[in-house]
């Protein structure tokens, strides 16, 4: 991944949907322009919410926006399963949970 930085602080990414700036979400994947973290959007998935279930949830967003932070993952999952891990990692921390579970 080209780790240079734009102008709005957010990674030079060639993707049109997902970004990652330094001060949101501790610097991993989110919907561009957003704070909604890719995780999220995987996790919901993989639960087996549906994208327009995430719509009526984020209606600022688009299905596009949606569908594009799930092909992110698709390309980049060690990037979102670091975030993943990391989430539910300080989960199992703050609530003196054996980790890992």
């Amino acid at each position: 991944m080209d780790t240079a930085s734009s102008q709005n602080g957010a990674s030079a990414t060639e993707d049109p949907y997902v970004a990652e700036y330094p001060s949101v979400c501790g610097g991993y994947p989110v919907i561009r322009n957003t704070r909604i973290a890719v995780r999220l959007v995987v996790n919901f998935h993989r639960d087996g919410v549906s994208i327009n279930r995430m719509l009526e949830m984020w209606p600022h967003v688009t299905s596009e926006q949606i569908q594009g932070a799930l092909d992110y993952y698709a390309s980049h999952p060690s990037r979102v399963d670091e975030d993943i891990e990391r989430h539910e990692r300080a989960y199992a921390e703050a609530h003196r949970l054996p980790w890992p579970a």
